[in-house]
């Protein structure tokens, strides 16, 4: 992981203390910084796939009605509601729940956290204990694969119409 990041994980994440994804990448979460998390998160998650035990801990609880990918790892005591999608290298973590008629693809949802009904969040990072109330949506868009060196710049719209632009990597 490179050294003089911009934005360290560790100061809004902390990494997975259970025993499932202890020994995987994800413990190396909270010194990572953003940029490169996200642009090694696909091949990160495909070696934790390797090297957990349980894909689905045995007690976590997944609603019928849901569907989950072959790349999703749920955590111990995690709960999956019905009519919920869980898709992409996500991970949900210990005693997490993932509420009625969520869409997640390409997540890391913390220890504890709770998202409620009518959820949709992609390639989005929750830490430990979040809690998102009904109706909402979380999409972080990257525009392009090495997020540590991004092509173009990027702009948020605000509510009272502003924008707000990152400059992107070329610029001195």
């Amino acid at each position: 992981m490179p050294d003089g990041t911009a934005l360290h994980l560790g100061d809004y994440l902390s990494a997975p203390a259970g025993p499932g994804l202890a020994a995987t990448a994800y413990a190396t979460l909270d010194r990572a910084d953003l940029a490169w998390w996200l642009t090694h998160w696909p091949d990160l998650h495909a070696e934790a796939l390797a090297q957990v035990t349980h894909r689905i801990h045995p007690t976590a609880r997944i609603h019928p009605t849901a569907i989950l990918g072959e790349d999703v790892i749920v955590g111990p005591g995690a709960r999956v509601w019905e009519f919920t999608t869980v898709r992409g290298h996500t991970v949900i973590g210990p005693g997490a729940s993932v509420g009625f008629n969520c869409e997640v693809t390409n997540a890391h949802i913390g220890a504890h956290s709770v998202l409620g009904h009518r959820i949709g969040i992609n390639r989005t990072l929750l830490g430990d204990g979040v809690h998102l109330s009904a109706n909402v949506t979380v999409a972080a868009i990257h525009l392009t694969r090495d997020m540590t060196r991004p092509d173009r710049n990027a702009v948020l719209r605000l509510p009272d119409a502003s924008t707000a632009a990152a400059p992107h990597a070329s610029a001195p």
